[in-house]
């Protein structure tokens, strides 16, 4: 029995499909699905019963998980003791929305690659839904999003608050500076999809307020968003770290609106069932380094 084919056997029992669990050891389905094969014919007893359509843990596979995630946590824990280099080692995977790619990202990945050389890193920035689904089907290690989890397999550890402003160029909305059903009604609001954080915080407070925008424009891109609202093709939000630079530029103005934009908290996801050292050193990086505060380099 091998570590390689305790590493096989424990990411097809917990990734969506063996395909998956391949490209997160970065080896060929057919290596995989070779070194279970082993490991299955050492222990004399079948771990996946491959008869359906998806194949599913048999009642050994169930007892050796647990058992198997223990072995690999220890052999972390061994090379942590003895590596000068933390004894992080392999790939981490792991998902963060737009506006941390374009604040803290770049610290987190210097951070973690000094005091973890041997670990590769691999992120991926997409809307906080579909990181959510992607680290729950085993694509990633985990993921910093807006919200909470409602999924009962990811377990959300609040790390850091974001406040956002209202925004708009001078020349749009002239000495208008509250945001009101008329401003709604008469200009375009300028906002991501519908899966973002930002936006459900958005629409909650406009549901709130008893308000409903005219005309929208969505888009996926935070920095198209901002050149759109500093051209005065409608109204949008800021994160205050840009909101600040933008105004000191006199490119945006800050609007108001009866009552404040409510903070947007986000959170440090990981799978409930995913217990490797890994997951909290990480977690302890993202602590140091998340400042959703800092300007966007574009601006």
């Amino acid at each position: 029995m091998t570590l390689k084919q305790l590493e096989a056997f424990y990411w097809a029992a917990t990734a969506v499909s063996f395909l998956v669990a391949a490209q997160r050891l970065h080896v060929s389905q057919s290596t995989l699905s070779k070194r279970i094969s082993e490991l299955e014919a050492q222990l004399r007893h079948a771990l996946f019963d491959r008869s359906g359509h998806r194949a599913t843990l048999t009642e050994a596979g169930e007892q050796l998980l647990p058992l198997a995630r223990r072995m690999l946590g220890l052999a972390d824990e061994m090379r942590a003791r003895v590596s000068e280099g933390g004894g992080m080692r392999g790939h981490c995977r792991f998902g963060v929305g737009e506006l941390a790619a374009l604040t803290w990202l770049p610290d987190f990945v210097a951070q973690a690659r000094s005091l973890y050389p041997d670990l590769v890193l691999e992120p991926l920035v997409d809307l906080g839904a579909v990181l959510e689904q992607r680290l729950e089907s085993g694509e990633l290690d985990f993921a910093v999003v807006a919200g909470y989890s409602s999924r009962s397999t990811i377990a959300s550890e609040a790390i850091a608050e974001v406040r956002f402003t209202w925004a708009a160029s001078p020349a749009l909305v002239g000495d208008q500076r509250t945001v009101n059903a008329r401003l709604l009604q008469d200009t375009a609001l300028i906002t991501m999809p519908p899966a973002a954080g930002p936006t459900r915080m958005l629409e909650h407070w406009l549901a709130v307020n008893n308000l409903e925008a005219g005309r929208r424009l969505s888009c996926n891109n935070l920095t198209a968003i901002a050149s759109l609202i500093a051209a005065g093709v409608g109204i949008g939000l800021f994160p205050n770290g840009w909101m600040r630079h933008m105004v000191a530029r006199k490119a945006v103005v800050e609007l108001r609106g009866r009552h404040a934009l409510p903070a947007l908290e986000y959170t440090f996801q990981r799978r409930r069932d995913d217990s490797r050292p890994l997951l909290a050193k990480m977690r302890n990086v993202v602590l140091d380094t998340v400042d959703f505060s800092k300007p966007s380099p574009l601006w």
